[in-house]
């Protein structure tokens, strides 16, 4: 019996699960946040569910939970910040955590940047829930579950050349917002030089020889 059946019987009998997995929703988009919350919650799939909408918080809850098997629900748009980001983030402060990606992201480019990072899942947020449900129950360690929706998108696409890695995709996101390399490098503790020697490879990445095209080209390309 799959953890997902068992839970239905106990919903059926009008019990609570007493223990399982906690979950843990990071998407700056309050309403859907707020409606997957319920969601979870209306089918007992964790002990508890905790629902953030900035990433503020997000280290301390992570840190508080422990070693208890924790399901991150988590968006790759958020705000001044990208799920990538907070994915290299999760993985230095717990180790006993399956991360999901649910995104609008419809860029080729972004989901196989993202698949690159290994999480746990990586859905639309077109799914249904069976699919979501699949997903939570998906066992492999060597292989990231995709719903149908996020593999048409795949399809027909040839693997990437280069990509940006998560520092610099933090920094594009800075300097869209309108940061100079000075106000960057003091935002992220980082020497002016180096902010510099990052923003050359990713011209050189994106072949662009201003950081207007720079940040053009991500836009574009739905990075940011």
């Amino acid at each position: 019996m799959s953890f997902y059946d068992a839970a239905r019987i106990l919903v059926s009998k009008n019990t609570k699960v007493m223990k399982g997995p906690f979950a843990i929703i990071l998407d700056d988009h309050q309403l859907f946040a707020d409606s997957f919350s319920l969601m979870l919650e209306q089918y007992n799939l964790f002990e508890q569910v905790h629902t953030l909408y900035a990433t503020a918080d997000f280290p301390n809850l992570l840190i508080s939970l422990g070693r208890k098997d924790v399901y991150i629900f988590l968006d790759y748009y958020l705000g001044d910040k990208n799920g990538l980001s907070v994915l290299a983030e999760i993985k230095r402060l717990h180790k006993n955590v399956r991360v999901i990606f649910i995104t609008a992201a419809t860029s080729p480019t972004v989901i196989q940047n993202i698949m690159l990072s290994k999480p746990h899942g990586l859905i639309s947020k077109h799914s249904d829930l069976p699919t979501l449900i699949e997903c939570i129950e998906h066992k492999s360690t060597k292989s990231v579950f995709t719903d149908s929706y996020t593999r048409s998108l795949l399809k027909d696409q040839q693997p990437l050349k280069s990509t940006f890695t998560v520092r610099e995709l933090e920094l594009l996101q800075h300097f869209a917002n309108g940061l100079s390399i000075a106000d960057t490098a003091k935002k992220i503790s980082l020497s002016i030089h180096t902010i510099v020697a990052h923003r050359r490879k990713m011209m050189a990445k994106a072949n662009c020889n201003s950081i207007g095209q720079l940040i053009k080209y991500a836009q574009d390309y739905e990075f940011i």
